[in-house]
């Protein structure tokens, strides 16, 4: 696995806008794309922590989307994005993205139901399969926010991105601020800060997000650390630490490992909300198919409110991606 591979791995966990996505149209500056992907997730032991009393939880989904582009002037374009997904114990549709933006030399600037600025940063450790509650405290700060505005702008090895969103029910306003710096030698660092409102007659959350990731060869490291309020009226304060890695063997096999552990206060009492180890096999038969055995051990104390049955977890995936 080299370099391109280990950010293909990363950017997995991130809005699929088409590492595979197949071009179907495309003429006089404009162009369609349409992606997406068909996965088994079969679960055994545990479910999300809870025991599975027979044999096999099937978690499997599929996901659709379409995305395009069309030239309005030079230097200025028009885009679109359109994802939704449907899982084995839901026969509709659900949409994750819909957004349309406009992108130029001045960056990108996107309307819609999008991931909010600090996701850039919970990315940098969202790498394997049980990973990515980095992001999920307070909404401010999370994927697929709607009524959300998004600008996103490179500036060589600078990345920042600002969201805002603008709630439909009163006081459910957020905003939110990133950037991630990429040093020649592959490591990266990344700082972001939200906060919003929890609606009328509730108080308000911010978080704070700092993340590093380095890149050498075949391998990569990432780290994210969170902390904040989810409402400051009732004081429940939340702290959150995610480490992984990624290393390739350069023959379509790759090993992933990760720690998680989170906490947040309830009535008054810091819990446990996430506690475990993860150990990932992964093999890519080519770019579009990947099999994948994942094996997560659950730490967490069994009284913790969030703890359900305490169980670990065993997950055999098969991926088409297109």
């Amino acid at each position: 696995m080299n370099k391109t591979l280990i950010t293909l791995a990363v950017s997995a966990a991130a809005v699929a806008t088409g590492a595979n996505a197949a071009n179907v149209y495309s003429s006089e500056g404009t162009e369609l794309n349409i992606g997406g992907r068909a996965e088994f997730r079969g679960d055994f032991i545990g479910n999300g922590g809870e025991e599975i009393d027979g044999t096999m939880a099937d978690n499997s989904r599929f996901r659709l989307n379409v995305g395009g582009e069309t030239q309005i002037a030079n230097g200025l374009s028009g885009f679109g994005f359109y994802e939704a997904e449907q899982t084995t114990s839901d026969n509709e549709f659900k949409q994750r993205y819909l957004f349309a933006g406009l992108k130029g030399d001045f960056g990108a600037i996107s309307f819609g139901r999008q991931d909010t600025a600090a996701v850039q940063i919970s990315q940098m450790s969202d790498v394997t399969t049980f990973t990515g509650a980095q992001k999920t405290f307070i909404g401010a700060s999370d994927e697929q926010q709607k009524n959300s505005i998004v600008y996103s702008g490179d500036f060589d090895a600078l990345t920042v991105k600002a969201s805002a969103i603008l709630g439909e029910e009163k006081d459910t306003n957020g905003y939110g601020i990133s950037a991630i710096y990429n040093l020649p030698m592959g490591l990266g660092l990344g700082l972001g800060y939200s906060a919003g409102d929890n609606g009328e007659g509730n108080g308000s959350g911010d978080a704070i997000i700092a993340g590093v990731n380095y890149t050498y060869e075949s391998l990569y490291l990432a780290g994210t650390y969170t902390t904040g309020e989810v409402d400051d009226k009732d004081g429940s304060d939340f702290n959150g630490v995610e480490l992984s890695a990624v290393y390739g063997f350069g023959n379509g096999f790759s090993i992933m490992g990760a720690y998680q552990l989170t906490d947040q206060k309830v009535n008054g009492k810091k819990e446990d909300k996430s506690d475990f180890f993860e150990i990932t096999g992964d093999y890519a038969f080519n770019k579009n198919l990947n099999a994948y055995v994942a094996y997560l051990i659950n730490n967490i104390d069994k009284d913790s409110p969030y703890a359900v049955d305490a169980e670990d977890t065993l997950r055999l995936g098969l991926k088409y991606s297109f």
